[in-house]
């Protein structure tokens, strides 16, 4: 669980969990590479020590032979194996060894230790061969020489080394075993190990230290986001992670949390514009609606008090009844189209001939209309769509041009076909003409209520055109007239005729 600041419990933290990874994984690896390390150490240290006693009885061999030979040149008896044994083993205690001699049965022939004095063999003794039987018998009957061995006495540990024994015509006089204390060998290897270890834990701590100045250093970028989050989602839609681009997983996060915010942030705003424009068109709905009822209420109040027996009154009264009654009824049908155009009622697009639809759309026109149809223009279009595009156009032209001819012609472009229908009337203003597409819009001068226009003709074009796929294009200026080009996808082949929906 995280604290209530917000801030996650250090046992938590990734940063810590990855820092103590790390630790963890050079512990192992520093544990595998001081257990190599100590064991080759051990290698070495026992090798050096063995090839030490193997010189010590190399030397101690050549001072026996020498006697030998001292002795033959003057006519002297050779030594005898017990005297042969007492005097080798007497060379190797001078070399700090103890040595034990026996022969090919395994029997003692001599021992000696370091320092002391030179003395009679012993056939049995206080130092015994610590090699085992197998050893020292391939030693003494098949000249072999055995590798560095760690044997345990009473004492400690030695290290035990045992050579075979030949006179230099080759007679096997048996085996000589060779040993000394592995206390100085362990006092060596105990302190590379305790080297190895303070060395490891020196690094342990210094790769703890680097680790989490490493963690916290990339972990920035994340509390960075962490509290750009925390602010979007407090509502500071504004709020961005602020870091600079980078190509590490932390880069594509931030680029990634940068553009969701942005996404939010619009979908927010859009919704937001979405219900100023609901609770507008709710408004004006009801102002729209409010005022023919208003006025028929009026005259029914009217005819109550008496008037009806004034015919000529009940005549005008009904008159202006039934033309804000028909009012409405426009009202309402307009309302009708575009809900059903924002619920996104499915429409019939099909290759539709531009000119023969205008001729037949035309043909039922009163009034000063001029045409310029370019024949074989084919959209993609609803039939019943594209009428009341037309039809509003037309009334809006008719409402707006005042009297002025109105022209219609079709236009196209690579890709692009569609109609235009222009007026030669007082015009847009540049102030009112990007909102001429709203919802109960109108601008002053012409687009008035007076003129009986509901304010969503133009907006109801707006939406068919775009649930097509095309666009609408508005263009006027004061004293100009205006002019309203419809764009739509273009078609390769046409199955309307005039005269079907």
């Amino acid at each position: 669980m995280s604290s209530t600041d917000g801030r996650v419990r250090w046992y938590r933290s990734l940063r810590w969990r990855l820092t103590l990874s790390f630790v963890a994984l050079m512990a192992i690896l520093l544990a595998v590479a001081g257990t190599i390390e100590y064991s080759l150490l051990r290698g070495a240290v026992i090798s050096s020590r063995s090839q030490t006693m193997t010189s010590a009885f190399q030397d101690a061999r050549a001072v026996l032979l020498r006697v030998q030979r001292s002795r033959a040149s003057q006519g002297r008896r050779p030594l005898g194996d017990v005297a042969l044994a007492k005097t080798l083993v007497d060379q190797l205690a001078l070399g700090r060894f103890s040595a034990v001699v026996v022969g090919p049965h395994l029997t003692q022939l001599a021992s000696a230790a370091p320092g002391n004095p030179p003395h009679a063999p012993v056939l049995s003794g206080p130092a015994p061969p610590l090699a085992g039987h197998s050893i020292l018998l391939a030693a003494a009957d098949f000249d072999t020489r055995s590798a560095p061995m760690l044997i345990t006495t009473g004492s400690g540990t030695d290290l035990v080394m045992v050579f075979p024994l030949a006179t230099r015509s080759g007679r096997d006089l048996g085996a000589v075993e060779l040993s000394e204390s592995a206390a100085p060998l362990d006092g060596e290897l105990s302190t590379a190990s305790l080297v190895i270890e303070l060395g490891s834990l020196a690094v342990l701590l210094l790769a703890l230290g680097t680790g989490m100045w490493i963690t916290t250093r990339s972990m920035r970028p994340l509390q960075k986001l962490t509290a750009a989050a925390a602010s979007l989602g407090a509502g500071d839609l504004s709020r961005r992670s602020g870091l600079r681009p980078r190509g590490d997983e932390v880069g594509v996060l931030a680029t990634v949390f940068d553009e969701m915010a942005e996404s939010v942030e619009r979908t927010v705003r859009v919704r937001e514009e979405a219900e100023r424009q609901m609770r507008q068109f709710i408004a004006d709905a009801s102002h729209e609606l409010r005022t023919p009822l208003t006025s028929i209420k009026g005259y029914l109040e009217v005819l109550q008090r008496g008037a009806s027996a004034d015919p000529a009154t009940v005549t005008k009264a009904l008159a202006t009844m039934s033309q804000e009654a028909e009012r409405m009824r426009r009202l309402v049908a307009d309302l009708l189209t575009l809900a059903r155009a924002d619920q996104g009622q499915t429409l019939q697009v099909r290759p539709v001939d531009l000119a023969g639809f205008l001729e037949e759309f035309l043909e039922a026109r009163d009034g000063d209309i001029r045409r310029d149809l370019r024949p074989n223009l084919l959209a993609l279009a609803d039939p019943d769509a594209l009428f009341t595009i037309c039809q509003n156009l037309q009334i809006n032209a008719e409402r707006h041009g005042g009297g002025s001819q109105i022209e219609w012609r079709t236009v196209e472009s690579s890709e692009l076909v569609g109609v235009c229908c222009s007026d030669r009337g007082p015009g847009i203003s540049e102030e009112d003409l990007p909102h001429v597409f709203e919802r109960f819009y109108r601008a002053g001068g012409s687009r008035s209520r007076q003129e009986g226009g509901s304010g969503l003709g133009l907006a109801i074009v707006q939406s068919l055109v775009e649930r097509q796929g095309g666009t609408v294009q508005a263009d006027s200026k004061l004293g100009q007239g205006a002019r309203f080009t419809i764009w739509l996808r273009r078609a390769r082949a046409s199955d309307w005729r005039p005269g079907q929906s």
